[in-house]
């Protein structure tokens, strides 16, 4: 998934270069439905009839419309997808699809960081590690954003620091996504044999492409065979709901805490004919069962409600993965 902040800055750098020219609303809104139309896996994914809906929006589409009028209606239009990666940019106004899902941060990390984790190293801004007793490892990802060689180094570092531990938390549970190759270098880590991951099938002119297997695979240098216990949540989202998908294969793993966002397959970008930026997905996932969770998100192995974790300075995931860990 891309990262709001960088994302935001280019377009605006971008928009501060251009000066902006008349434009055809009409035009510029039949010209993201067909671009929808053609390239979006949402339109077979998530039950929307685009057609319809897609020609319900462009009878309130007028010439006359204020920018901000205009903004409000094609970013109504896209978050009938209800999915996460679907984001409009324009240069005034912004529209995340995933803060009008009505979802639940399961998570209060400096609550974490400071009731539970000891010796705690911050490798970047997104990767945190550390110890929750003597004989139990935490890592916290916040993202699998980040160049692929350096991730690994962390990577190893993090699993090597853990080898003599009984057990490990991976804490995805604000995990916005990034690079597919990072959670996979990490789920490579965790297992002692090629393993099927999922298959993906990107969108073309006249439905989807062949599928393409996805594997994970051991690591040449490195293996963690102890219990693992990944704790997710509605905002494990993208690359972060793959690995999610990765861990369930893995025998020694279980997934603790709430459903993931609900959007698995990779992300595009294109431009509205008056420079506006949005995004879609593309590519339909489906896992090892064919099972697309695109809509729906990856359900735990165990469940905790998002709304009764955090009670008082005490995080009830984290305490329930260490005792699964214990093997309570």
């Amino acid at each position: 998934m891309f990262c709001k902040l960088s994302f935001l800055i280019l377009m605006l750098t971008l928009w501060g270069c251009e000066e902006v020219n008349p434009y055809s609303k009409v035009a510029a809104y039949d010209d993201l439905c067909q671009s929808i139309e053609r390239y979006s896996a949402s339109v077979y994914d998530r039950n929307v009839n685009w057609d319809s809906l897609s020609q319900a929006y462009r009878i309130r589409i007028s010439e006359q419309l204020t920018e901000s009028e205009y903004f409000e209606i094609i970013g109504e239009l896209l978050r009938s997808f209800k999915d996460p990666h679907v984001w409009l940019i324009a240069p005034n106004q912004s529209m995340y699809t995933i803060d009008y899902l009505d979802y639940t941060q399961n998570i209060d990390k400096e609550l974490v960081i400071q009731s539970y984790v000891a010796k705690v190293t911050v490798h970047t801004p997104s990767i945190l590690s550390g110890f929750v007793s003597d004989s139990i490892g935490y890592l916290l990802l916040e993202g699998f954003n980040g160049d692929a060689d350096t991730n690994y180094s962390i990577y190893s570092e993090v699993i090597r620091r853990f080898q003599k531990t009984k057990g490990l938390i991976i804490d995805l549970r604000i995990n916005n996504g990034g690079s597919l190759y990072n959670a996979q270098h990490l789920l490579n880590m965790l297992t002692s044999k090629k393993t099927v991951w999922h298959t993906t099938q990107n969108r073309t002119l006249h439905g989807f492409d062949s599928p393409y297997t996805w594997y994970i695979y051991p690591d040449r240098n490195l293996s963690y065979q102890h219990p693992v216990i990944v704790l997710t949540g509605r905002y494990t989202i993208s690359a972060g709901e793959r690995f999610v998908l990765g861990a369930r294969q893995l025998h020694q793993v279980t997934v603790l805490g709430d459903t993931t966002a609900n959007t698995q397959g990779s992300v595009m970008g294109r431009e509205m004919l008056n420079g506006w930026q949005y995004t879609f997905t593309f590519e339909k996932l489906l896992d090892v069962d064919g099972i697309n969770h695109a809509g729906i998100g990856i359900s735990p192995d165990q469940y905790l409600s998002p709304t009764s974790t955090i009670v008082g300075s005490k995080d009830l995931t984290v305490e329930r993965a260490v005792d699964l860990i214990n093997g309570n």
